[in-house]
């Protein structure tokens, strides 16, 4: 019995621990600016103290790399530059910004793509970040059914080794 108090055991750790290093997903869908045609999707992905940005766009000219960033403030006008992200060249780019994601899901940024660095003014796709109510990780990892097998299997394996203590 008491082999089976620790496979029950060792489900329920791997449980709790898959739920709390579950990774947090934003989504945020570019829209075309200024007739531009550009438009696609920017993916946050919380990485500890690090925020992964991808950026997948459609309608951009050939040979064109655009800048790219994190405002503050929202669409189509959005502030102040507070993350650089990498240019986007044939349509995609990936940056690791050193901000967690948590930073940028409070409301009030958005990613915007830019023409070209000399004309940075004019904005060709924006998107803004939506706020996150509750930034704590996402339950994954194991399903639930396995969750309450386990438990009920430490259940049981405690009252067994109980029974042969006593």
């Amino acid at each position: 019995m008491r082999f089976l108090a620790g496979i029950s055991s060792a489900i329920l750790a791997l449980a709790l621990f898959s739920t709390a290093f579950a990774q947090q997903t934003v989504t945020v869908t570019l829209n075309q600016q200024n007739s531009s045609g550009v438009s696609g999707t920017a993916t946050l992905t919380a990485m500890g103290n690090q925020t992964q940005v991808v950026v997948n766009v459609t309608g951009e000219p050939s040979g064109a790399s655009e800048p790219a960033h994190i405002h503050v403030g929202s669409c189509p006008t959005p502030g102040a530059v507070v993350a650089p992200l990498k240019p986007i060249v044939n349509g995609t780019s990936t940056t690791v910004v050193n901000k967690p994601l948590s930073t940028y899901t409070t409301g009030g940024f958005a990613v915007n793509l830019h023409e070209s660095a000399t004309n940075i003014k004019h904005y060709v796709s924006c998107g803004d970040i939506p706020a996150v109510a509750n930034s704590l990780p996402k339950s994954g990892g194991i399903p639930l059914p396995f969750v309450l097998v386990g438990a009920g299997l430490l259940a049981v394996g405690g009252y067994a080794v109980r029974r042969v203590t006593t």
